[in-house]
């Protein structure tokens, strides 16, 4: 998919768009520039070429000052020409995220003799992340998570709906907005066995993108804990992609309890390789492809 935004003659697209943080000393910068071109970052002292990658993406960790101040992105052609970017650096202290799960007994919550593995009365909920206001993160490229999550899961949902016994519904079709709240609402109206939300991975300002890769499926219950693993091992599998591994959260997305819902993310859009791997048609087949086996063998 291409943004219209998009000049691929001459363009530096940079995250983040506007205010850079600096954390400790670390932040990160990625985007994408014209390939075989030479590119530089600039603040006070600092003069740092940045590896540009055969396909114009970059992602690099870079140290800032501890202090508020302007950083230029400086992209050099190879006819010498140059074109520069300019952000302001502000100083934001590093908090530690603590994340309070906050978890009930699952036994309480869960009947196991419940219709959620029936296959005679299957009906699963796709969720596309994010959507209109809510972009999510970008592509090296500059485009917003939210469109590449539409893709997958309307791909998902076409394959899904030529299977027998089973009722498939999306919880939005477009680019629009919709509340988490509203989401898990459809799922529970519908009677949902299964909910899958697709997304896309990103990083907080303090790691590393480039050691980053792979697909992660997040859940909260531990019931539904054997079927992330089977979700992983297939979508890894088919799509080639490493395995980010999964991880027990309280997202929104996960936390219904009438139901198997999990939270799966595709890879990481802001790394400059797996970004390119993943947002291909190809791919995304792949990757749809492993999440079938999983829902024709278990439901």
């Amino acid at each position: 998919m291409k943004s219209k935004n998009i000049n691929t003659k001459n363009l530096i697209w940079v995250y983040p768009p506007n205010n850079w943080i600096s954390n400790y000393k670390r932040t990160f910068v990625y985007g994408w520039v014209k390939p075989k071109t030479k590119l530089f970052i600039s603040v006070e002292t600092l003069h740092q070429q940045i590896k540009v990658f055969p396909n114009g993406n970059f992602a690099q960790m870079v140290k800032l000052p501890f202090k508020n101040g302007n950083i230029q992105l400086t992209q050099v052609l190879k006819n010498g020409k140059k074109k520069v970017v300019s952000r302001v650096v502000i100083v934001r202290e590093k908090t530690n995220r603590i994340e309070l799960l906050g978890l009930r007994n699952e036994q309480n919550r869960f009947n196991s003799q419940s219709s959620v593995l029936n296959p005679q009365s299957c009906v699963i909920v796709i969720d596309p992340g994010h959507g209109g206001k809510e972009h999510g993160t970008h592509s090296p490229k500059g485009i917003p998570e939210k469109h590449f999550n539409l893709q997958v899961a309307k791909l998902l949902y076409e394959k899904l709906n030529k299977l027998d016994d089973k009722k498939v519904y999306l919880t939005r079709t477009k680019d629009k907005f919709v509340s988490l709240k509203q989401r898990v609402a459809f799922a529970k109206k519908k009677k949902c066995n299964l909910l899958i939300s697709i997304h896309h991975n990103a990083l907080p300002d303090y790691e590393n993108p480039l050691k980053h890769k792979g697909v992660g499926i997040y859940y909260t219950h531990d019931f539904v804990k054997p079927l992330t693993r089977s979700l992983l091992k297939n979508i890894s599998k088919e799509a080639k992609l490493k395995k980010y591994g999964i991880f027990k959260r309280n997202f929104a997305l996960t936390k219904p309890d009438f139901c198997h819902a999990v939270l799966i993310e595709c890879g990481f859009l802001i790394h400059p390789e797996e970004s390119e791997h993943i947002t291909q048609r190809k791919t995304q087949e792949k990757i749809v492809n492993g999440i079938i086996k999983v829902i024709s063998s278990q439901y």
